[in-house]
């Protein structure tokens, strides 16, 4: 284990910055200092952290002078570390602070360093920052010398976390499953300020926490991390477009080598139904379309010639070689062509024999991977396989299954569409408060191009409604809830492309749809997958890759102003690794999952299905 390296008290940080000195210091205490960042822009920095930990001992006293000699556990920190960016749409209305969830300890330090509206006194709560519960961080900051340097002593202390807006008793006690008895600390902060400019240049802090995480175990943690400037960039400049091309590259390069070399993970195991390995090679396949390798490619064609060999028997899988399978003979750059508004509506492309009669058959099993019970209340639940189960996943994977299947010219049966959107409206959250919501879209966007008039955006009247893994008791999360705006966008989709007619329900839809971007505007980030706090590390890429399609679905290009592609690009882009693929976030995610679903929400692969109507 390297030694923990501390960036304070040395008296001699940040030597080689340089900033303006004289008059800034004043400027510096000024009270109505904020960030000046371009509108919708970032601000990139470079960053090294360490953390260590101690062995658990019997005392919080021994604890608290043990060595750092052990690795700090996977629940203290995420795996991945939360991309060095700063974003304008991260910030609060008065641009002087950090808005937004917390959910990692070095984006607590993070946001303290990032406040310009605290100069002197800092109290911040952090709610639900696991494995802690509910922190509260307290302390002064020092008079800002004449380069604009400032140092925080601060405490941390933990707090069991409290109820949030609409939960109940029962949420709190989910929550509770995953945190530790007590934690305290404390924080040492120095931060340099370039008031002229509105931004932090540089900041270094220290986390050095005794957390109790029983009656007899206590383990000291040291998290470190230092920030420097690099650059403030413009939104989607020229830079970030550059770094998304070759990212697509280099992570499409990793997934043909991992086909290529027929990895075991694309393997058909047979007998387990959450094997995936058909779906793997499927997902592969898609990504490989979606990131511009040319059809005769002899690895893309090898491939398909297997998954076509292939009987996948799981929901995910069959969904996944569907999609594979009808993007094979999509025509080249529909998607954007959509997006663009040179294409009014997809394109339906009946596949070739062969194709068709192999892909009905995988239609065919997937329509058999439900929940029977569904029948009695006319809705269409699936499974992994036939049983009395469901998931709002495996819901949005069935959708995806059918609407690739609507594309491809394949027989369904009637009214299919209208019975699994039937049963997302019957798993939808409650409302948790009303929310003013402004929906930018791709249209709202050209039409302002092409005018001297301001960009006008309609704000909705919504309430704020997302979607659990299965039952509307259960707390929501951004993965499920854009899983459940992009099934109910296709539902409807599908309704409207086989002519079947029901404007009640489609009403109800659209009430659903733009309840469900309530939620997602609300709790909007990309730094984790927000809502339920346990969530927030786990199924992080799936979490971007399903933000992607629900808004592409929609043609959504800002949520409240938010633009989700350039926020997501920038974290997605710092996970990236020399052999191109993408850091895997939980220690079950296989990189060809991580990197697949970077890849896809990169490269912007999902074409345009329909738009709320209301």
């Amino acid at each position: 284990m390297p030694p923990v390296v501390h960036f304070l008290g040395m008296g001699k940080l940040f030597t080689s910055i340089v900033v303006a000195a004289g008059s800034l210091a004043a400027s510096v205490r000024a009270q109505q200092l904020a960030w000046q960042l371009p509108s919708g822009g970032a601000v990139e920095y470079r960053r090294e952290w360490r953390a260590a930990a101690s062995a658990p001992l019997k005392t919080n006293a021994l604890a608290k002078a043990a060595p750092l000699d052990a690795k700090v556990p996977d629940k203290y920190l995420s795996r991945l570390a939360p991309a060095p960016w700063l974003c304008q749409g991260e910030l609060r209305e008065d641009q002087r602070a950090v808005a937004g969830p917390v959910r990692d300890l070095r984006d607590a330090m993070r946001a303290i360093a990032f406040d310009l509206g605290a100069r002197t006194a800092v109290r911040v709560r952090f709610p639900r920052l696991l494995p802690f519960g509910d922190v509260l961080v307290t302390g002064t900051w020092s008079t800002a010398d004449a380069e604009g340097a400032q140092t925080l002593e601060a405490s941390f202390a933990a707090a069991p976390a409290a109820a949030a807006r609409g939960e109940g008793k029962l949420g709190v006690a989910r929550l509770a499953e995953f945190c530790i008895a007590d934690a305290a600390g404390r924080l040492q902060l120095t931060r340099r300020v370039d008031a002229e400019r509105g931004l932090v240049v540089a900041f270094a802090g220290n986390f050095d926490l005794v957390a109790a995480e029983d009656t007899k175990s206590h383990r000291r943690v040291v998290v470190d991390d230092r920030w420097q400037l690099v650059a403030v960039r413009e939104q989607q400049d020229f830079d970030f477009r550059k770094r998304v091309a070759a990212a697509i590259t280099a992570g499409v390069g990793w997934v043909r080598d991992a086909i290529d070399e027929q990895k075991s993970f694309l393997v058909e195991r047979g007998g387990d139904d959450r094997n995936y390995g058909s779906g793997r090679l499927a997902l592969g396949l898609l990504t490989m379309l979606h990131g511009h390798v040319p059809r005769d490619d002899a690895v893309l064609q090898r491939g398909f010639a297997e998954l076509r060999r292939r009987t996948p028997e799981d929901s995910y899988s069959l969904a996944a070689a569907l999609m594979a399978i009808d993007a094979l003979h999509t025509p080249p750059g529909e998607a954007a062509r959509l997006r663009e508004g040179t294409l009014a509506a997809p394109s339906v492309h009946p596949l070739p024999d062969r194709d068709r009669q192999i892909a009905q058959k995988w239609l065919d099993t997937m329509l058999k991977n439900v929940d029977p019970r569904g029948a009695a209340a006319d809705a269409l639940r699936f499974n992994y396989t036939a049983g009395p189960r469901y998931d709002t996943s495996l819901q949005q994977y069935g959708l995806l299954g059918m609407w690739a299947a609507q594309t491809s010219g394949l027989d369904l049966p009637p009214r299919a569409f209208a019975a699994a959107g039937r049963h997302l409206l019957a798993v939808q959250g409650p409302g948790a408060g009303s929310h003013g919501l402004a929906l930018t879209t791709y249209t709202m966007q050209r039409d302002a191009a092409g005018s001297d008039a301001p960009l006008r955006v309609p704000v909705q009247r919504a309430t704020v409604r997302g979607f659990a893994y299965q039952e509307a008791s259960e707390p929501p999360f951004g993965s499920m809830t854009s899983a459940g705006i992009s099934g109910l966008l296709l539902a409807r989709a599908g309704m409207a492309a086989r002519g079947e007619v029901d404007r009640a329900l489609v009403a109800r839809f659209d009430d659903a749809i733009r309840d469900g971007f309530a939620w997602l505007a609300t709790e909007f980030s990309v730094r984790v997958n927000p809502g339920f706090a346990e969530r927030a590390d786990n199924h992080w890429y799936y979490w971007l890759y399903g933000l992607e399609r629900s808004c592409e679905l929609a043609g959504v290009a800002q949520l409240d102003g938010r633009d989700w592609y350039y926020e997501g690009g920038l974290q997605l882009l710092a996970q990236q690794q020399a052999n191109g693929s993408f850091r895997a976030e939980h220690p079950s995610t296989l990189l060809l999952d991580s990197t697949c679903f970077a890849v896809l929400f990169l490269a912007k692969s999902t074409a345009a299905a329909a738009v709320t109507g209301r």
